[in-house]
């Protein structure tokens, strides 16, 4: 073995034992790679309720609900989001799509209200688990999607 192959790998083993002992290693392999992006605007579902049709606006990464955002996101996503939790959690956010202390508080009481993983961090889980505001004119309802 070369003097120059011992040095690369003895730097690559203390590289990758700094990166983990400070949890960035962890980091770049964090629950993000599993969506489509981090969430930036907002689509519309509609569900029949009564026999009249409602209309809630869901996160999403251009057109895909598959998306993720946490702490310091700032978004149209993170907006509706904060108007579900205070519509159909009684919360009492101020809707300014920056996802902050309060929308991270927020958002882990409803996930545990819900029975989910409360880790405060938007993700499928918290789509499919938390209810939805669904409105028709000045009418609302709060459903799972």
């Amino acid at each position: 073995m070369s003097r120059s192959h011992s040095v690369r790998v003895a730097l690559s083993t203390l590289t990758a034992a700094v990166l983990g002992w400070s949890g960035l290693a962890i980091a770049a392999a964090g629950p993000a790679a599993a969506y489509d992006g981090w969430c930036n605007s907002y689509v519309s579902r509609t569900k029949t309720i009564s026999g009249s049709t409602y209309t809630a606006y869901i996160p999403s990464y251009n057109s895909s609900t598959n998306c993720y955002m946490n702490s310091g996101a700032q978004s149209q996503a993170v907006a509706m989001l904060q108007r579900s939790l205070n519509v159909c959690y009684s919360e009492s956010l101020v809707v300014d799509g920056s996802f902050g202390r309060n929308t991270t508080a927020a958002l882990t009481r409803a996930q545990r209200k819900e029975g989910i993983g409360a880790d405060g961090e938007y993700g499928t889980q918290s789509r499919d688990h938390l209810k939805w505001e669904f409105s028709r004119g000045g009418a609302f309802s709060c459903r799972r999607l």
